[in-house]
């Protein structure tokens, strides 16, 4: 049986650029993989993050996986066996990831199951958390207190805003938040790995007064471990840290180096559903919290695991527009996510999203 696997990109532009850290973010560009076999197909997407990914999946990761029983376990092994060489972490890891989720994603179309099932997971409702605002260039205190205020009021348990380098702004933003948001809501502060060590990280949240946070998320670079430590024991914080790690070793040095109270899960960064898979039964034998970044629509269908979204709508939102590339995926309401019951992943591509060219 011919299995043919097909790449494509696409960039969205943003209404404003965001500040992430050290990065500025003008627009969102977008990696899609298409594995095709026995005519069923499975997809995956993921953000580039401004590298070549599709050229990547295609002189690396593909010629790995185009033959063989379709035991996406094995040809991820085969695939990360084969670019070793080059890859293991970083942006070999990605590109891996995007093509481990598409094959599990055919696998289970081919079975007639959803992911989820083939995970052990249920399909019940899962905990969500919302992307709620960034303090761009201009933005007052009172506009980004009433958007994040208003999208906490449709029920969501926790929301997310990124930090400002303004400290004045984080002071005034963080109290007025302490006391509009709605009872049984919590605040995340996303630092984006924005200061440099733990004196510079200490001395800033001090400058913000005595937030109360769900936790402060990506304070310092996921290796700094000793640093994260003692962020959490000098200022009493809870601690997440883990965006776009492509090395399960590096959450786990974060989780026994006492550095993180919460891990963050990126699945295609982290290779894909397949050590994802093995991270989350590390992380649960030790009673560790597991909150996912972005991707919804591949998180929702992993077991045990906190789903992150952006607000969806009809207009492309202005931080993440990665819904708009969607139809299909989790149903969120209340504040939480419902994986699709259907065959496989359960989204595909809006039509005229991503062009898919030549095969492998």
């Amino acid at each position: 049986m011919t299995r043919e696997l097909r790449t494509a990109t696409t960039a969205l532009p943003l209404p404003a650029p965001l500040q992430l850290g050290a990065m500025t973010v003008t627009r969102r560009e977008f990696a899609a993989v298409r594995v095709e076999e026995g005519g069923e197909a499975g997809v995956a997407y993921g953000l580039t993050r401004e590298a070549p990914m599709a050229e990547i999946v295609e002189r690396l990761i593909a010629p790995h996986v185009l033959d063989g029983d379709l035991e996406p376990e094995r040809l991820w092994d085969r695939a990360f066996r084969g670019s070793a060489i080059v890859g293991r972490v970083g942006l070999v890891r990605r590109a891996l990831g995007l093509v481990d989720v598409a094959l599990w994603d055919l696998h289970a179309r081919q079975q007639g199951v959803p992911v989820w099932r083939l995970l052990g997971a249920d399909g019940g409702p899962r905990a969500a958390m919302l992307v709620a605002a960034y303090p761009t260039a201009g933005r007052t205190v009172e506009s980004l207190v009433e958007e994040v205020v208003v999208q906490a009021r449709a029920g969501w348990p926790q929301v997310k805003i990124s930090r400002s380098p303004d400290r004045g702004l984080m002071r005034d933003l963080l109290a007025e938040l302490d006391r509009e948001l709605p009872a049984g809501c919590g605040l995340v502060v996303d630092v984006g790995f924005g200061w440099r060590g733990a004196d510079e990280a200490i001395d800033e949240l001090a400058a913000w007064g005595s937030p109360r946070l769900a936790w402060l998320e990506d304070p310092l670079l996921p290796e700094d471990v000793a640093g994260c430590a003692r962020i959490r024991r000098e200022t009493g914080l809870t601690v997440a840290v883990g965006d776009e790690v492509t090395d399960p070793a590096v959450l786990q040095a974060l989780a026994e180096g006492g550095g993180i109270d919460v891990a963050r899960l990126d699945v295609v960064a982290l290779g894909g559903i397949t050590p994802s898979r093995a991270f989350l039964a590390w992380a649960a034998d030790r009673g560790l919290p597991v909150s996912c970044h972005i991707g919804p629509e591949i998180s929702t269908h992993l077991p045990g695991v906190q789903v992150e979204t952006f607000a969806r709508g009809p207009l492309p939102n202005p931080y993440d527009p990665s819904p708009v590339l969607v139809t299909g995926g989790p149903v969120f309401a209340g504040g939480r996510a419902t994986p699709p019951s259907g065959p496989g992943l359960g989204f595909g591509f809006a039509p005229g999203t991503f062009d898919f060219g030549r095969s492998q």
